[in-house]
């Protein structure tokens, strides 16, 4: 496939229209609210549609760690999910619900000026990165009294910017559901943006009751997302990220279901030293009712053969009436193979996770 072209400085454009495409390198100002028509939306339906998220997945040979905070306009939502990769057991997994703003924020800027916040009692999340600083920053506290038996969970962790491979850009429609020409604006078109990055290095600390990891050396995944999103949304997602042996990055995120476009264009990209390549459609072949059960994910043009084996399955399933949710995601390992520009690169326990999420929201 030909090279991804230059992330835009901002989205929308000066004209008010979203760039729609896939591109390589960070991303400048996000502001929906911008958005000209056919895009625009009245505020209250911008209130309700948006959601904004970013999420970091940490690996090292010891440990997994899975984090997310979610704006959702009306609620927020975080979790934080660990397994110990040597012992290939749980160590944590905590899902919260709390209110938005202020309380519970995710900014509109996906890279560089990133600030998301989350606050209950007894549980702190925020991730960060200023302006200019070349890494993210990521703490999560949850305390003892949460978790009387197993202690409390504290992480400090950043993810250095510099000498990972350039993130995959991606701005997307998003069938609103109502159809061509539909009036009312919960239905409309919408517009998503996504930037995903993979293979950034770690350093920092995990502690789960008395267990204590280093993240030094590791690997970092990310995914910072911001779109006015249909009512129902639904995806399987995967997101794998480890090194070679001689210290090279590598990792994929794979999508079906949601931000697909024609061409064959979508957030289907491996990654491999300071570059990027678009790939194929994905397939996910899993076992909805047992997500514990191996999972086959490959791509259209063969350049993905993996199965993923998962050891834990973060869940929340949840009908609040106006919200309803199954979302799962496995945490475990992938083995099998990629072919990166004509080469065969092969894979054994290359951690990551999978995801089957059905969203009515």
């Amino acid at each position: 496939m030909p090279a991804l072209p230059p992330a835009p400085p901002e989205v929308p454009g000066p004209d008010g229209l979203p760039p729609f495409g896939a591109y390589a390198g960070e991303l400048g100002r996000v502001d929906l609210a911008r958005l000209g028509p056919p895009h625009a939306l009245p505020g209250w339906a911008r209130r309700l549609r948006t959601k904004r998220w970013h999420y970091a997945l940490y690996a090292t040979p010891e440990v997994l760690a899975v984090m997310a905070i979610a704006e959702m306009g009306y609620a927020a939502n975080a979790f934080f999910a660990a397994v110990d990769l040597r012992d290939k057991q749980p160590l944590a997994d905590e899902t919260l619900l709390g209110p938005p703003a202020p309380l519970s924020r995710v900014s509109d800027a996906i890279g560089r000026g990133l600030l998301a916040r989350f606050r209950v009692p007894g549980a702190r999340f925020r991730f960060s990165r200023a302006a200019d600083p070349d890494r993210y920053r990521h703490a999560v506290e949850i305390s003892a009294l949460r978790r009387p038996r197993t202690g409390r969970i504290q992480l400090e962790g950043e993810a250095l910017v510099t000498g990972a491979p350039p993130p995959l850009v991606l701005v997307a429609p998003v069938p609103g559901g109502g159809g061509e020409g539909s009036r009312s604006a919960l239905h409309r078109d919408g517009v998503n943006v996504t930037q995903k990055s993979v293979g950034l290095l770690a350093s920092g600390r995990l502690e789960v009751g008395r267990r204590h990891y280093s993240l030094d050396g590791g690997v970092v995944g990310l995914d910072s997302t911001h779109g006015l999103l249909a009512r129902h949304t639904r995806w399987r997602w995967a997101m794998g990220c480890g090194r070679l042996d001689d210290g090279t990055p590598l990792g994929f995120n794979l999508v079906a279901g949601f931000n697909e476009m024609g061409g064959g264009a979508g957030e289907n990209v491996l990654f491999l030293g300071d570059q990027l390549e678009a790939v194929g459609a994905a397939t996910f072949r899993f076992n909805p009712a047992d997500p514990l059960d191996p999972w086959q994910v490959s791509t259209a043009d063969g350049a993905v053969q993996v199965t993923f084996r998962p050891l834990h399955a973060h869940r929340d399933v949840r009908d609040l009436l106006v919200l309803r949710s199954r979302f799962v995601q496995p945490l475990g390992f992938f083995a099998g193979r990629l072919r990166f520009r004509g080469r065969e690169i092969p894979l054994d326990e290359l951690p990551g996770v999978t995801e089957d999420q059905d969203m009515l929201w």
